[in-house]
């Protein structure tokens, strides 16, 4: 069985936060309760969504402390083992990131 997700995810650049895009990070940050790595975030949101489970906010809510400036890498590894509990893998997948600065 064949399962497709899709998501975007939408930060706010903010001065004084480190910008963090795929676990790689720059000087200008983005606006959230995690480390706001919007790739990261996106990828998240698409396997949840195609597993069924809701979005990202339902199992990783920006209310619960225990997620604040947690790394979305972490996050990864638990959406991960969501999908492996439930038999899915990953069998293809593509990201895009529109950016005007810092230059990829």
């Amino acid at each position: 069985m064949y399962r497709i997700g899709q998501s975007t995810d939408i930060h706010q650049l903010v001065p004084g936060r480190k910008l963090i895009i795929g676990g790689v990070e720059t000087e200008l940050g983005l606006l959230g309760h995690s480390d706001a790595d919007v790739l990261s975030h996106a990828v998240i949101e698409s396997i949840i969504g195609a597993l069924g489970l809701g979005d990202i906010g339902k199992h990783f809510s920006d209310t619960d402390e225990r997620y604040k400036g947690i790394s979305s890498l972490v996050l990864m590894e638990k959406t991960y083992e969501m999908m492996d509990e439930r038999g899915y893998e990953i069998s293809n997948l593509d990201a895009l990131i529109l950016i005007e600065k810092p230059k990829m």
